[in-house]
């Protein structure tokens, strides 16, 4: 059974200057903002069927087993940085960060968070 979303926050930032947020709370909408050398963003509204698509999208990549993964290569200057935290209408939490690190199936997760967002973008201008 899938779970009800409360919240949900994805923020990622890599070397050459790339940041993206996806943020979302349940009756308060959705904020997308993305850096790619100008800044974009963009605020709509995120409906019950949109967080039941997210929270697919979390279980098929097995996003959830990031709960918990906290490396943080804090002796190096640069490097891909970012901090995952979805909360639940049950209170259950997935909270994961990393700083130079990251789990296995991270790159596969967030390609699959990028594609569930993209569409996003013009609702939210």
């Amino acid at each position: 059974m899938a779970e009800n979303i409360e919240s949900f926050s994805f923020r990622y930032g890599d070397t050459g200057g790339r940041m993206e947020w996806f943020r979302c709370e349940k009756g308060q909408g959705l904020w997308l903002e993305q850096f790619d050398g100008e800044r974009r963003q963009g605020r709509c509204d995120i409906t019950e069927a949109d967080l039941a698509e997210l929270e697919r999208v979390i279980q098929n990549n097995h996003i959830s087993d990031w709960n918990g993964f906290c490396r943080l290569d804090l002796g190096m200057c640069s490097g891909n940085s970012w901090v995952l935290h979805v909360t639940y209408t049950n209170r259950r939490e997935i909270h994961a960060m990393g700083h130079s690190e990251a789990p296995e199936g991270f790159a596969q997760g967030k390609a699959a968070l990028e594609v569930f967002f993209a569409p996003f973008w013009e609702k939210c201008s």
